[in-house]
């Protein structure tokens, strides 16, 4: 097929870090055998001069229009980043009349996408799929006049939900649940691995005496860095590795790394620990935990819906992301007992599995062709 991919969060040279999932995940599109395009809509601010660094290979044509935004503030009955929207939808019918981009199907990541591919689009009558990857609908939704955005949806030709909360929450939308897959995020198992502990520490300087947790996200409150530097400071010979960056600042003895890395060094880093905890709030279906898993790390994290479709209970414990006694004494069971987590490490390895990112492209693929192929469901 040759698929035209609409994502405004898509690595560039001068932000390789930039929804590198979405990009993983369009590479194996192309490795099982398609012709992929990319329209990467990218903010004003963004197109001005920035030292470039490589992403990795990139396998798939790329374009990248820029649009003006004023952010998204609601003034009255008006949200502006409606604003920014037609920006990109110009930028998407520019590009594909001014390249001649020849297409079969859409494939969107994020709702927002969708809808921008929907009015972009809509002249060439060809089927558009959705990847619906955010934390929540709901509060997303509101930017959008209700009929606008039923209108828009009902465009869509289906949808990969990352779990069964926003399969949910498509369904409470009016959408049937024949056009929705429900399918987690995965993760490259070639990339994500894990490595000799006793070699990573080396090789990071970290000391060998100390039980290291590693955390790794946005430092924002919702996914709880502070939460768990809290935690751990109750308890003895404990360190925390935060991979990351964001507004919060944890600081303290506990403290042995904190910082952002090269996405090859994350399954480096994660092999240095012992054990991987995440109390966030709100997930669509974490990266972190997909790629903490493939690494052979027992869990700590949330017992939230959207956790419970990442984690089982052999390699996992999850507790009420806010409370910071439950979530130390989580961590203490699991490095207490050697035992205890070399059997969690091989359970998380074992399951990984079930996250390798190439039979998830395969089995999207699948599903696109198979509505593709009913005529019938596309109307529908």
């Amino acid at each position: 097929m040759n698929i035209l991919v609409i994502s405004n969060n898509y690595p560039s040279p001068a932000y390789p870090a930039r929804g590198v999932f979405v990009y993983n995940l369009i590479q194996q599109f192309c490795k099982l055998g398609h012709k992929v395009t990319v329209i990467s809509p990218r903010k004003l601010k963004m197109s001005s001069f920035r030292k470039g660094k490589s992403y990795g290979v990139e396998n798939c044509e790329v374009y990248r229009p820029s649009f003006f935004s004023v952010s998204s503030l609601q003034l009255g009955s008006f949200n502006t980043y409606r604003i920014a929207e037609l920006g990109q939808i110009k930028g998407v019918q520019k590009t594909v009349k001014k390249n001649n981009i020849q297409f079969d199907v859409v494939y969107t990541h994020f709702m927002i996408n969708g809808i921008i591919a929907v009015s972009a689009l809509k002249e060439y009558g060809k089927p558009i799929f959705c990847a619906i990857g955010e934390s929540d609908l709901v509060s997303f939704t509101k930017r959008y006049p209700k009929k606008y955005f039923d209108q828009s949806i009902s465009g869509l030709n289906g949808f990969i939900a990352v779990s069964n909360k926003l399969k949910g929450q498509l369904m409470s939308y009016g959408i049937p649940e024949k056009k929705i897959f429900m399918k987690p995020n995965a993760v490259d198992l070639q990339r994500f691995y894990r490595r000799d502990k006793g070699d990573m520490r080396k090789k990071f300087g970290f000391p060998n005496e100390l039980k290291l947790v590693a955390f790794v996200g946005r430092f924002m409150p919702h996914k709880g860095p502070l939460r768990v530097l809290e935690a751990v400071e109750k308890l003895d010979n404990v360190g925390v590795l935060f991979i990351g960056s964001g507004p919060q600042d944890p600081k303290g003895e506990s403290v042995v790394f904190k910082g952002s890395v090269p996405s090859f060094e994350i399954p480096e880093l994660l092999s240095a620990a012992d054990v991987f905890v995440l109390p966030t709030q709100k997930e669509g279906s974490c990266n972190a935990i997909a790629e903490a898993i493939a690494c052979g790390l027992p869990i700590v994290s949330s017992n939230i819906p959207e956790v419970k479709d990442q984690c089982h209970p052999s390699f996992s414990i999850l507790v009420d992301p806010m409370d910071v006694n439950a979530l130390k004494v989580a961590i203490h069971s699991v490095i207490s007992d050697n035992q205890k987590c070399l059997e969690m490490s091989k359970n998380a390895l074992d399951y990984a599995k079930n996250f390798e990112i190439g039979d998830r492209a395969l089995s999207i693929l699948n599903f696109i062709e198979a509505r593709m192929k009913d005529k019938t469901a596309l109307s529908k």
